[in-house]
């Protein structure tokens, strides 16, 4: 007979999130949201760590916005495509240092969900632009990095939607649970 014991989740799960998208003023512009507002009471339910490859990278705020030039994040890992600021300087090997940072950050803290910023050259997943700029494809450079771990990936924008923050919440408690848990027979 199986043992059907049920399963609690006790300990708080660990997300890392975009530093800008929880109000860091890490942007390129020296700005930053709090989307976390809108979770209410719900936002200590997690432990946050708020990780910007760009910061990592030193290269400071306000600071010009980067893109990718020549191809995704996946082929700036590759040696295939370059990260440049609007200057045209080069700036590959200082966020590929900056994303490495982070990635490291978040094992440290044990984290394997990420909400990320869309339209960032460094953590977009599906997009890599602001707007309807068509500079570069997405992943973005940390983006590709979360993608090859197989991260947990949730879209900041879907936070700010009662309904879709509850179908994310709903998935990432399946997902740590599935980690987590041994399953046996």
């Amino acid at each position: 007979m199986a043992d059907t014991q049920q399963v609690v989740i006790t300990e708080k799960i660990r997300i890392g999130i975009s530093a800008c998208s929880m109000g860091c003023p890490v942007r390129y512009d020296g700005k930053g949201s709090d989307i976390l507002k809108n979770l209410g009471r719900e936002r200590t339910d997690f432990i946050w760590c708020p990780v910007c490859p760009e910061s990592m990278a030193g290269l400071g705020v306000p600071r010009d916005p980067i893109h990718l030039s020549g191809g995704d994040g996946s082929s700036v890992w590759r040696a295939e495509a370059r990260i440049k600021n609007r200057a045209g300087k080069d700036v590959t090997e200082d966020v590929l240092a900056g994303a490495v940072s982070c990635l490291e950050a978040l094992h440290r803290a044990g984290v394997t969900a990420f909400v990320y910023r869309d339209g960032s050259p460094s953590c977009g997943v599906y997009r890599t632009t602001m707007k309807n700029l068509k500079r570069g494809n997405p992943p973005g450079v940390f983006g590709a990095l979360l993608l090859e771990q197989g991260f947990f990936l949730i879209p900041a924008d879907d936070l700010q939607s009662p309904l879709k923050w509850w179908d994310w919440r709903r998935r990432l408690l399946a997902f740590h649970w599935l980690k987590t848990v041994s399953l046996q027979q």
